[in-house]
């Protein structure tokens, strides 16, 4: 069993764990308001759809994805049938 006379010191191990321990975090606190000022600079920069425009793209994917959903599954029905006439091997 190794003691701790044995084990080699690492450079600057415990002094820089002390450093760290010391050092105010204030410098997270700032990256933090940065970062909620840069995101709310981003926010207003947004242009909003107006509501009808997001009426008729909202119906417009509504209506596509029921189309897409009737074709699939009409393809799917064909595979079904394809699948019993061959004996459903």
């Amino acid at each position: 069993m190794t003691t701790k006379a044995q084990i080699p010191a690492r450079a600057g191990g415990k002094a820089k764990a002390q450093e760290r321990a010391a050092k105010p975090k204030s410098g997270r606190l700032a990256a933090l308001r940065r970062l909620v000022a840069d995101l709310r600079s981003e926010w207003r920069k947004i242009t909003w759809p107006d509501r009808e425009t997001t009426r008729k793209l909202t119906l417009l994917v509504i209506g596509l994805a029921t189309v897409l959903g009737l074709i699939l599954g009409a393809v799917d029905a064909l595979f079904v049938r394809l699948w019993h006439l061959l004996g459903g091997l």
